[in-house]
C-alpha cells in the first residue's frame, strides 16, 4: 500500500523548507488548515483536483509526491514512467486478474445524449432579472451492459448534477436520457420514485442504511417494497451477502459493524433487485484505503459475475483505475475519456494522471510522468 504517512511527512518537509504554515499552505490551495493537517499525518490523500497545484507549490514532480522524496533529476528522466509505475504497484497491489472491461457490442443500458442542465437564479437586488449557470452543456455517452463507468472531475465540474440528471432526481433543460431504452425525461415527477425503486440502485458515501434495520433487513428492503414473495427474499439475500463476505453479520445493526461492511452491505442492498444501473456517488469516500479497496473489489465483482452495470462519480485515481472506461468532466461538459481495454490497474492509474494533467494544462516540467 502507499505510504500514506511517509508521504504526509514529505508534504510536511516541503512546506517547511517553504517558510509556510499548515494555515499558509492551506490558504494558497484555498482548502481548510485541517485538510493539510490530515494529509501531514497520514490520514489521508490530497483531492484529485490538488495533485498538481500542490506539486508546483511545493516544487515537485508527482513521482516525488507519490514516492514521499525528492528524486535525482538524472534518475528522474530516465526512469520516470518505472519510478511511477512502482509507486502506483505499491499503493494498488498487483492485478492478478485480466481487464473486465466488456464487449463494445454489449446491450446499451444508459444513453445520454446531447443533455444539458441550466439553473436560473434570481440575482440579488434585482426581481425580473436571473443569472444562467450552464452545471451540463450537451453530455453524450452510453454505457454498456456490464461494464463500470467512472466520471472524474473538480468540484464544481458538473458531475454530481449530471449524477441527479441519471437518478431522475432531477430534470434536463434539453437531450434524452435512456434507460434500458426508456427515456426517463419523459416520466412524470409522480412516477419517478416507482422508476427509481424499480429500475435503478444506489451506493452514497453516506451509506444511507437504516439504523433501525439490521443489515439483513436493510438488504431486504428493496425486495419488499417491490413486492418479491416473503419466501424468496431469504434466499436472494443469503446469497449476495454470502458473495460479499457478509453473510455473519446480518443480525447486526449498522453501527456496530465498520464503515467497510457497511458499505458492502450498501452495495448488496443496491444489487439485490437487479436493477438495470447502479449509481455510485464517492463510494469509498468515507473509506480506509484498505476498505475502500475491498469496495472497489466488490464493485469489479458485481459486473463480472452479476452482469451489474455501474456508473461511479468520483475524484479519486485509485478508485478511478478500476473502471472499464473514464469520462473526465470539467466546466459542465465531458472534456475526455479514456478506455481500459486490456490495460492493468497500474498502468491504467498512470493512464488516467496523464489524462488529468493534460486537461489541467499543467506543464509536463512540473509533473514528469512521461518519458521527454
Amino acid at each position: 500500500m502507499m505510504d500514506q504517512v511517509r508521504i504526509g511527512a514529505f508534504i510536511a518537509a516541503r512546506r517547511k523548507a517553504k517558510g509556510w504554515t499548515q494555515s499558509q499552505l492551506a490558504e494558497k490551495l484555498e482548502i481548510t488548515d485541517k485538510a493539510v493537517s490530515k494529509w501531514e499525518t497520514g490520514r489521508s490523500m490530497p483531492d484529485l483536483s490538488l495533485f498538481m497545484p500542490l506539486c508546483t507549490l511545493l516544487e515537485v514532480t508527482l513521482n516525488e509526491l507519490f514516492a514521499g522524496e525528492c528524486i535525482a533529476e538524472e534518475t528522474l528522466r530516465a526512469k520516470a514512467d518505472e519510478v511511477l509505475m512502482d509507486v502506483i504497484t505499491n499503493w494498488l497491489g498487483r492485478d492478478p486478474q485480466e481487464s473486465t472491461a466488456c464487449d463494445p457490442a454489449s446491450q446499451t443500458v444508459l444513453d445520454v445524449e446531447n443533455v444539458s442542465k441550466l439553473y436560473e437564479t434570481a440575482s440579488a437586488g434585482h426581481g425580473t432579472e436571473d443569472n444562467a449557470v450552464l452545471a451540463v452543456n450537451n453530455v453524450s455517452f452510453q454505457i454498456a451492459h456490464g461494464s463500470l463507468v467512472g466520471i472524474m472531475g473538480a468540484s464544481g465540474s458538473g458531475k454530481t448534477t449530471l449524477l441527479q440528471l441519471i437518478a431522475t432526481i432531477d430534470k434536463p433543460t434539453s437531450g434524452a436520457i435512456r434507460i434500458s431504452g426508456q427515456n426517463i425525461v419523459d416520466i412524470p415527477d409522480e412516477a419517478a420514485a416507482e422508476f427509481r425503486r424499480s429500475h435503478l440502485g444506489f451506493v452514497f458515501q453516506e451509506y444511507n442504511l437504516l439504523e433501525t434495520l439490521t443489515l439483513y433487513e436493510n438488504i431486504a428492503l428493496p425486495l419488499t417494497m417491490k413486492s418479491v414473495p416473503k419466501e424468496n427474499i431469504h434466499p436472494m439475500v443469503q446469497r449476495i451477502s454470502e458473495k460479499l463476505d457478509i453473510s455473519a453479520i446480518l443480525d447486526k445493526y449498522p453501527y456496530e459493524v465498520s464503515g467497510g461492511q457497511r458499505q458492502r452491505c450498501a452495495c448488496a442492498r443496491a444489487i439485490v433487485a437487479d436493477p438495470d444501473i447502479i449509481l455510485a456517488d464517492e463510494p469509498t469516500g468515507a473509506l480506509d484505503s484498505h476498505a475502500a479497496r475491498q469496495l472497489l473489489d466488490t464493485l469489479s465483482m458485481l459486473c463480472r459475475e452479476y452482469g451489474a452495470t455501474i456508473l461511479m462519480v468520483t475524484h479519486d485515481v485509485m478508485a478511478a483505475s478500476y473502471c472499464d472506461r473514464i469520462l473526465f468532466m470539467k466546466d459542465g461538459e465531458i472534456k475526455a475519456a479514456l478506455d481500459r481495454e486490456q490495460k492493468n490497474k497500474q498502468t491504467f492509474f498512470a493512464d488516467i494522471l496523464k489524462k488529468i494533467e493534460w486537461i489541467e494544462g499543467e506543464s509536463h516540467a512540473v509533473l514528469e510522468i512521461v518519458n521527454p
